[in-house]
């Protein structure tokens, strides 16, 4: 006979897993690299294993995972840290042919 009671997937816990390393490597980026390329390269990690964390977040809540919206609280923090520091972070100049 099949048991009734199933385990749950951890897809949770390894989008909160994720999200931790995406925090991670997204500040190591920011703080630690001197070199321009390097933090670019730092910080797109971050972000990118932040937008896994919330696709997987998703889908362990979908499944009935609580932990799925830890992991896309985390991954959507890391986001919206990363959107405001590319606005802050952008140089916007006008050419006004005065020096």
């Amino acid at each position: 006979m099949k048991d009734e009671k199933q385990k749950p997937a951890q897809i949770g816990l390894l989008s909160i897993v994720i999200g931790i390393f995406g925090l991670i490597f997204y500040f190591i980026g920011w703080l630690f690299f001197t070199f321009m390329d390097n933090r670019l390269i730092g910080m797109g990690i971050g972000i990118v294993l932040a937008v896994v964390a919330v696709i997987l977040g998703y889908y362990a809540k979908r499944q009935g995972d609580p932990n799925g919206t830890i992991g896309m609280l985390l991954g959507g923090a890391i986001l919206i840290i990363g959107l405001i520091t590319i606005i802050l972070t952008t140089p916007i100049t006008v050419e006004t042919g005065y020096y």
